[in-house]
């Protein structure tokens, strides 16, 4: 090469060297293509792509490598190629590259760049393996670093927290991302103290090189070895981040340290002050503290600087629901929908808040609409299969989960969807379903919920040994659920099988005494057993836990009439009317005690009149007097009595007004 030529490739490289590109590129055209060495050839196209002339810079390596296989210019190539997205192209160069001369470790570096771009993670961790054997001190902790990203990316946590680990440990080289992301693995393998106290230091770094009037890119690139745009990029992932405090206020609030998560936020939106997720997210600490009508002022500051985003939107609902204010919350998701009228989640959030403020055809015309605009959503169909259940209207509710099945054969809707037949009476279909959602969950075989479910079948089939037999298993799976005992004691119980239904009360109620439901059945297992005081006993504790329930007192009146406490029967009998009064039965049995027990026909004829008025449904009034001649226990005296009494109040003729 002529002394003028060196003259100016010298120029052209120091310019080239202190950032002078244009400085550079004028030097090096100068020169001239043809007469530069090799080695100046590929510096020369690495300047055209960062100018912007990819094509002049990959034509220039084109005619380079068509003279002579150079692994350095075909190492460029390939990163040329990979940052404009052509991996297989780069991945090609670079297999070249290594072949021609394996001892660079950047070739080995950049090739597991390109395949984990490409989601190859194991060939790209073993060629930064081999980078880190060819590596030397300076760029061993960059090395390191991208092994902990790709281990992290495999969801291998120690062995990326090992790397990250010899990353951050030359404190010469070390950047605040290097170490936050040390943070993040430490994070994903549950050690959430040891990750806190790595971005917390991330973050105070990072704060202090925010401050500086390049925002610390120098100190990245001098730090890193990066190029220009990989510095950006970096310091890019660091603005994702909001210098890392979002994260740090996360790991705070897992510790339960609430007023440190909320510090956090603050020294973010310091740096970042229209940072619309720390916005969100002071409002969702102001609501988790209890400080609701903050929280609420907070995400109406947030949908007034930000109208066109949703979250302020939806995270404002949702206090709504949550205080159960149904019509604020109907109010926020109506503006949501005006703003976001095509936005299928506010419909759908639309439609539940409608379900739970009890308007059921309005949820469900919303459905309608929401399954025709998005058909293909699964949740949607579910949705409408529960609003379905809701009103009992269980032909829809099963083609809805069948539609959702269509899409998504989850065991969840193969579950609900058994409930809907199971409750039109399909008790095989129902069964059917079971199984179909244990061969998608097999998990499913050892949950108490699905033995339970198959009880429920078994007892619709009217096949109470298989229905015991299952409640029995359920309760093996899960013996602290009260709820399962109770279930096989009523299946024990209809089979006769009395002490087994009462050591399952009796089982129920020491896992949950309160549980009225469990103290009524087992007053009645009791009465059956003949056993009337502790029966006696059960249905006191009962009618006094729910003293509106009319069966409650009804079982009492029977339990104190076998006693032969006639008046105190009486009463209950009447509570019960009281809470109920057009119950055949109660009038019957009070009617059975006025005659037998106290002699008082009169009253004993008005209560046989109640009994045929709700006992004769909807028969004709001869068919309906007849059922008089069918009681027993009674002379024909007394029915003749309420015979006239029932035709005076509400026979054919009796008189409606008063005059």
């Amino acid at each position: 090469m002529r002394i003028h030529d060196r003259i100016l490739l010298r120029l052209a490289a120091r310019n080239q060297k202190k950032g002078n590109a244009k400085r550079a590129l004028y030097w090096y055209e100068k020169l001239g293509e043809r007469r530069m060495e090799p080695l100046a050839v590929v510096q020369y196209a690495a300047l055209l792509h960062g100018l912007g002339h990819t094509v002049r810079g990959l034509q220039a390596l084109g005619r380079l490598l068509s003279e002579q296989p150079i692994a350095a210019a075909y190492e460029r190539r390939a990163r040329i190629y990979h940052e404009i997205d052509r991996p297989e192209e780069a991945l090609a160069d670079l297999n070249e590259a290594i072949r021609l001369d394996p001892a660079p470790y950047a070739y080995w570096y950049i090739r597991a760049v390109v395949l984990a771009d490409m989601g190859q993670e194991e060939a790209a961790a073993r060629d930064l393996n081999q980078a880190l054997r060819r590596a030397d001190r300076n760029a061993a902790g960059t090395v390191h670093y991208e092994l902990g990203n790709i281990y992290f990316r495999m969801q291998r946590y120690e062995q990326a927290i090992a790397s990250y680990r010899v990353a951050v440990a030359d404190q010469d080289r070390v950047v605040p991302l290097q170490r936050f992301r040390l943070g993040e693995a430490l994070e994903a393998a549950g050690r959430i103290r040891e990750s806190l106290a790595e971005v917390r230091l991330a973050a105070e770094q990072q704060t202090r090189l925010h401050a500086q009037p390049d925002q610390g890119l120098i100190y990245y690139r001098r730090r890193t070895g990066y190029s220009l745009e990989g510095v950006r990029n970096a310091l890019s992932q660091v603005d994702g981040e909001y210098g890392f405090r979002q994260k740090q206020s996360r790991l705070h609030e897992r510790l339960g340290e609430k007023d440190a998560a909320m510090a956090a936020v603050e020294q973010g939106l310091a740096q970042y002050p229209d940072a619309e997720e720390l916005l969100n997210r002071k409002g969702g600490l102001l609501r988790d503290a209890g400080h609701t009508d903050e929280a609420l002022a907070q995400f109406d500051l947030v949908i007034a600087r930000y109208p066109n985003r949703l979250p302020a939107y939806m995270e404002k609902c949702a206090i709504y629901r949550k205080q159960e204010s149904w019509p604020q919350a109907l109010a926020i998701l109506e503006q949501a929908g005006e703003r976001f009228p095509d936005n299928t989640v506010v419909r759908f959030w639309h439609i539940d808040v409608l379900r739970d403020a009890g308007h059921p055809e309005e949820a469900w015309r919303g459905s309608r609409r929401l399954t025709e605009l998005e058909p293909e959503d699964p949740l949607n169909w579910k949705q409408q299969a529960e609003l379905a259940i809701d009103t009992s209207r269980f032909d829809q509710a099963e083609e809805a989960y069948t539609k959702a099945l269509e899409l998504d054969r989850n065991s969840d809707f193969y579950m609900r969807r058994s409930f809907s037949r199971y409750m039109a009476d399909r008790y095989e279909e129902a069964m059917l379903d079971i199984q179909a959602a244990v061969e998608a969950d097999a998990s499913l075989a050892e949950e108490s919920r699905t033995a339970f479910a198959m009880g429920e079948i078994y007892l619709g089939m009217d096949n109470k040994a298989l229905a015991e037999e299952e409640f029995g298993r359920a309760i093996r799976l899960e013996p602290d659920n009260a709820l399962l005992y109770e279930r096989r004691a009523r299946c024990r119980l209809a089979m006769e099988k009395l002490e087994e239904a009462r050591d399952d009360c009796d089982a129920g109620l020491a896992l949950d005494a309160r549980q009225p439901r469990m103290l009524r059945l087992r007053g009645i297992v009791h009465y059956r057993m003949g056993d009337y005081e502790a029966a006696l006993s059960d249905c006191r504790s009962y009618a006094a836990a729910q003293p509106g329930d009319a069966e409650g007192e009804f079982n009492l009146g029977a339990v104190l009439a076998r006693l032969d406490r006639n008046d105190e029967a009486i009463e209950a009998y009447s509570r019960s009317l009281a809470l109920s009064p057009f119950e055949a039965q109660t009038y019957l049995e009070r009617a059975s005690l006025f005659y037998h027990r106290l002699f008082d026909r009169t009253r004993a004829a008005d209560d046989l009149a109640q009994w045929l008025l709700y006992a004769g449904g909807e028969r004709s009034e001869s068919d309906r007097l007849a059922l008089l001649h069918e009681l027993d226990g009674f002379d024909d005296e007394l029915r003749e009595l309420a015979k006239t009494h029932y035709l005076n109040q509400y026979g054919v003729g009796a008189p409606r007004y008063l005059n």
